[in-house]
């Protein structure tokens, strides 16, 4: 993409937006109440504004709607209770270790509540200071929650005039990753690349996929306005991510043993015209998901792809006729074919309001897409144990808070005493490598933010030229801090500083010196306590993510055998268990993520981990890859040796499972009515059937051999006596 095209893609990008929107709601309020003489009160009914922000995260509207309200509410019991308790320290510190608890657990609901325990905690800690001491309690905590309700209006407002932004904006970005996921997998059809390295970023790249495609299901079929809209706006957005999720389930099914395609054909003009291929439809991607973000039709296709496949499988017919049987070339240019249609698909819903794709409508089964979460106390009482990794977490940043509560005393320099509580709050998370990450990136942008704000209070005098400044620092502040957080920080510690300089008695060196202490104190804090108080590796979880990746295999692949014999699935199971699979793989991706930035000493089997992520994803591939098969042809025919590789695989499979315990699942094991389509492979008639068959066989005996794989390493990980082949 050019680089004209990547700026534009920002500004019309949801960070952005999101940026802005925050920065007007917080810039009003003290420019208005500066025209009648209180600037102060303005920053009050601003503060309301940055709390009621946490709880403002993209989601289904109804949803936003009722948390930002209900944290409208708490924003004013709790900044009314810490203000009239303020004067009593002791009992101060009780209540904050109390609240800081239970606003953790809060996270057994979710995200959103989690986001809800936040903005709790940092109702309660903004709260504890001393400013606008004239004022009694019941006055600052309306000027806090008027600002929270401001926000709240001003944000919904927003929303209800463009209902379908938000989804339009996201749709774009997880296409956008789609298209780098392609790039990265053309790579492998370079000889010279590193497939390693490949592998890990395709890894990488699949976490942040299935992240942005929850999101983007969210938002679709939980919006009742968008599944019932018939205008060319509402129907495109929901007919393109079906479409994109087909075509990431096309890419995922392009997986062959690499290693052995390179050295076989990585010289051959066919090699070189897949690579150019792929590079192509990620472009072609990329272009499309910044005309949806920019609200704008896109243009015709850049590449004529008719002709770029053409000169594929001349390329491949040339390998024929030199004697060689390239099928896995011949497999992998109909997977790519499939991607092209697809894209001219999403082109034609551009262009031809009355265009139908022949295929289900996703509208039909909406509601079995819908998330949904279990608000019952019963969750929240299975979690109170040691055993749960959110009690644990609740407990240790209930006493690290109390400790750094207690620091405030200690050290000279807290004028704003709550920064060190603030910072423990933001870097402080139920995981170590989490921790670590934040706090390094905390670090950095403090200390490069708070560089600049000290250098532009000393070289510029002019108030006007300080607040322009300011400004576009606050606004990059919030456009970055939820996406990118070393760089959110560091234009949020320069825009406090020049902001203080309006309001603030105090020397600018003086405020920066005070935030790069608490920020020090308060991320060591966070970052020691990660590993000293009921620490959470995950070591502890790794069996329970693997255990459940297992079963969304077996489910998945049970339903790729039943298509296989002919049995009857509906396209809505097929979809719920290929979605299910696909986040069970990035789960286990995540967690390895997570594995590899925890201490050496603590990394426990991540060597086999690793091994697991891998053969997972290569299980998965493997299983897509039936699909397209029988796509192809509607129907395939299963020999005898089908047969006995497909029960041997879900046999094994279940064998896994059962490895790590029990387990909750539907009907397992489940069993498959082969008919009457099996047939000796000699009674096959066409050469195409044959090689279909081929082609079944071996990714049947490649399961078999993942599925053995699992078990070997599920050894390992239960700590018992590996098979013997």
């Amino acid at each position: 993409m050019k680089i004209i095209n990547k700026i534009e893609n920002f500004i019309y990008g949801e960070a952005l937006s999101d940026g802005l929107k925050t920065s007007l709601a917080i810039i009003i309020p003290p420019i208005v109440a500066s025209l009648f003489g209180d600037l102060y009160a303005g920053v009050t009914i601003s503060l309301g504004a940055v709390l009621a922000h946490m709880t403002d995260t993209p989601g289904p509207f109804k949803e936003r709607r009722n948390l930002m309200w209900l944290s409208v509410l708490l924003i004013f019991l709790v900044s009314y209770f810490t203000k009239t308790i303020n004067s009593y320290p002791i009992f101060l510190g009780i209540c904050l270790t109390l609240i800081v608890f239970f606003s953790n657990m809060l996270t057994v609901w979710g995200q959103r509540t989690s986001a809800l325990g936040m903005v709790i905690m940092m109702s309660m800690v903004m709260n504890m200071n001393d400013l606008r001491h004239e004022l009694s309690p019941l006055h600052i905590a309306l000027f806090v929650t008027a600002g929270a309700a401001w926000y709240t209006i001003f944000s919904l407002a927003i929303s209800t005039f463009r209902p379908y932004r938000m989804a339009q904006q996201n749709l774009a970005d997880t296409m956008i990753h789609i298209s780098e996921y392609i790039r990265i997998k053309a790579s492998m059809f370079d000889k010279d690349s590193n497939y390693d390295d490949i592998i890990k970023k395709l890894i990488d790249e699949h976490v942040v996929i299935n992240e942005k495609q929850s999101l983007v299901r969210e938002l679709v079929f939980s919006n009742k306005k968008l599944v019932k809209d018939q205008t060319p706006i509402g129907r495109s957005i929901v007919f393109i991510f079906s479409d994109l999720v087909d075509i990431f389930e096309n890419v995922t099914a392009n997986q062959y043993d690499y290693v052995k395609i390179r050295e076989v054909y990585g010289d051959t003009k066919a090699m070189r015209k897949i690579y150019n291929l792929m590079n192509k439809l990620a472009h072609e991607l990329k272009m499309i998901a910044y005309h949806i973000n920019s609200n704008k039709r896109p243009k015709q296709p850049t590449f004529d792809f008719e002709v770029e496949l053409k000169k594929i499988d001349d390329a491949i017919k040339e390998l024929y006729a030199e004697g060689q049987k390239p099928i896995v070339l011949s497999k992998i240019y109909i997977n790519l074919k499939q991607i092209v249609y697809k894209i001219e698909f999403i082109h034609k819903f551009f262009y031809d309001d009355s265009f139908t794709e022949k295929k289900k409508n996703p509208l039909d089964h909406a509601e079995h897409f819908e998330p949904t979460v279990d608000y019952s106390l019963r969750k929240l009482k299975d979690h109170l144990n040691l055993k749960s990794s959110i009690f644990r977490h609740a407990i240790r940043a209930s006493i690290v808070m109390l400790l750094a509560y207690g620091v405030t005393f200690i050290i000279p320099m807290t004028y704003h005493s709550y920064w060190i509580l603030m910072t423990v709050l933001v870097i402080l998370k139920p995981g170590f490598s989490v921790t670590k990450k934040r706090n390094f990136q905390r670090l950095k942008g403090t200390i490069g933010g708070g560089l600049v704000g000290v250098l532009i209070l000393l070289i510029i005098p002019q108030h006007s030229i300080r607040f322009a400044l300011m400004l576009i620092f606050m606004l990059m502040a919030y456009t970055f801090i939820r996406h990118k957080y070393a760089i959110g920080t560091f234009y949020l510690t320069a825009y406090i500083l020049i902001s203080f300089s309006f309001y603030s008695q105090k020397d600018s060196l003086y405020i920066i010196q005070e935030r790069f202490i608490d920020t020090l104190v308060g991320g060591f804090m966070a970052f020691i306590s990660s590993y000293l108080i009921l620490p959470t590796w995950e070591k502890n979880n790794m069996n329970e993510y693997i255990q459940k990746a297992l079963i969304a295999n077996y489910e998945f692949i049970y339903l790729v055998f039943k298509k296989l014999a002919d049995n009857e699935v509906s396209t809505t199971d097929y979809k719920l268990a290929r979605k299910d699979v696909f986040i069970a793989m990035a789960n286990i991706n995540s967690v390895f993520q997570r594995v590899i930035s925890e201490p050496k000493g603590k990394q426990e089997n991540a060597n086999e981990l690793n091994k697991f992520t891998i053969f997972n994803q290569s299980f998965v591939s493997y299983s897509v890859g039936l699909v397209k098969i029988l796509k192809k042809n509607n129907s395939v025919i299963l020999t005898s040796e089908h047969i006995r590789l497909m029960k041997k695989i879900l046999q094994l499979l279940l064998q896994n499972i059962r490895l790590y315990g029990e387990y909750e699942t539907e009907n397992l094991p489940k069993t498959i009515e082969f008919g009457e389509k099996t047939v000796a492979y000699t009674e096959i008639e066409t050469e195409a059937l044959q090689n279909d068959s081929e082609l079944i066989e071996d990714l049947l005996e490649y399961l078999y051999e993942i599925a053995y794989d699992f078990t070997k390493v599920g050894h390992v990980f239960v700590k018992e006596q590996p098979l013997k082949e």
